[in-house]
């Protein structure tokens, strides 16, 4: 048996280099860049305005005040898209909508609310302006050759605003790993069957389909594999067809666990078998041909948990991700905690602040088949190897499941 640390080593170790491919922007969001992305041009490309008003000289407005306001002639617009083409003049000034190009010789904004619409051709100011008001320089979002989007990180829709606006209609991005999920149990039965005797439904698979797919890549359902060792090895073969082979129960030390020998009758180099953690210590991993294959435990929780610390992270570097591990802070427990036999362990939590404080207690019971421990969570509660008790009040290390707040 290892600890969590050499296991995670040893399956990153194992991940290859992420593949790229080319996608239409529409595309984008969600997928991963595979390069550096820097803007073409300024953002702004031109000085605009930040308000509805005129664009004016400030220097023309110098000492002006309710008892001695300033007239200018208005002598054109200038809005989003339909800019104003001559020269402001002296004494004038240009109606500007938001966006619009600031006219040549103008150096200033007031909002149209701080003026007096004396006619369409006049307006007064009451008082003065200052160099640069509302508005907007060139660059100032986002200077040209500047780099916007850093390779690893994911693309959001606002990423996707930004390549837009930055002349990207396609960008490069890591090819999403390909999973197979296999199920296997003489007691698993499909969500829509109802249980017979000694029966329990698949929950395991569609956990881990929905997992995938928000870790960024792409997910099958192999379906549910007997406990014979020649149809598992079957399923296997198929299976070993992807780039990640998730299987879940049978890797424990029952009569009937088949799944590591059938891996290793299959080809499977297994790197180690049973890791130092609660939940999910017969956690099962190898390679073949380039095929990363996880044997999870059976348990819900225990599925999810082993996909949480050591799956994510691996489709997270085969898609190239700078960022591996979620966020991880410090937070005092309620209540005190106690770890059976000193495994490091994940304890499922709920994180909240108080006067600035993060506290945490745990969901109730840890046992690995309560599947509800995961969905009242928002947090796991990480208990280090070596530790069998924490007292109440003491410190803990947290990783957000999900937005605590």
């Amino acid at each position: 048996m290892i600890n969590a640390d050499r296991a995670l080593r040893i399956i990153l170790g194992a991940v290859p280099p992420p593949g790229r491919e080319t996608v239409d922007l529409r595309d984008a969001s969600g997928r991963t860049a595979a390069e550096h992305i820097v803007a073409d041009r300024d953002i702004p490309p031109f000085r605009n305005s930040s308000m509805d008003g005129y664009a004016v000289r400030h220097a023309e407005l110098k000492g002006a005040s309710p008892g001695r306001p300033v007239t200018l002639t208005v002598a054109g617009e200038s809005s989003a898209g339909n800019p104003f083409t001559g020269r402001m003049g002296k004494g004038e000034a240009i109606r500007i909508m938001t966006g619009g190009k600031l006219p040549s010789g103008a150096d200033a904004v007031v909002p149209v609310e701080k003026t007096n619409e004396k006619s369409p051709r006049a307006v007064t100011f009451d008082a003065p302006a200052r160099k640069g008001d509302f508005v907007r320089l060139p660059g100032e979002d986002i200077p040209r050759g500047h780099r916007v989007i850093a390779k690893g990180e994911l693309l959001t829709p606002y990423h996707a605003g930004i390549l837009a606006a930055t002349g990207h209609a396609k960008v490069r991005v890591s090819v999403r790993p390909r999973v197979g999920i296999l199920a296997t149990g003489d007691e698993l039965v499909g969500p829509g069957r109802t249980p017979g005797e000694g029966k329990i439904r698949n929950s395991s698979s569609y956990a881990l389909l929905g997992l995938v797919k928000e870790a960024g890549a792409r997910a099958r359902l192999l379906g549910i594999v007997r406990d014979r060792k020649k149809s598992i090895r079957k399923k296997i073969r198929e299976g070993l067809a992807f780039d990640v082979l998730l299987m879940t129960g049978g890797v424990s030390v029952g009569a009937h666990d088949y799944v590591g020998e059938a891996l290793r009758r299959a080809g499977v180099d297994i790197r180690f078998w049973r890791v130092n953690i609660r939940p999910g210590s017969p956690l099962l991993f190898g390679v073949a041909d380039g095929t990363l294959v996880f044997g999870l435990p059976g348990n819900p929780v225990s599925t999810a948990v082993t996909f949480l610390q050591f799956v994510r992270p691996a489709l997270g570097k085969m898609l190239g991700r700078n960022d591996l591990f979620p966020v991880r802070v410090r937070a005092f427990t309620d209540e005190p905690l106690r770890v059976k036999d000193g495994k490091k362990s994940y304890m499922r939590g709920i994180v909240r602040e108080e006067n600035g404080v993060l506290r945490v207690k745990t969901t109730g019971s840890q046992s690995s088949g309560v599947m509800t421990s995961l969905l009242r969570a928002n947090c796991l509660i990480l208990i280090p190897e070596g530790t069998v008790a924490v007292s109440g009040g003491s410190p803990v290390e947290i990783e957000f499941l999900n937005d605590p707040f």
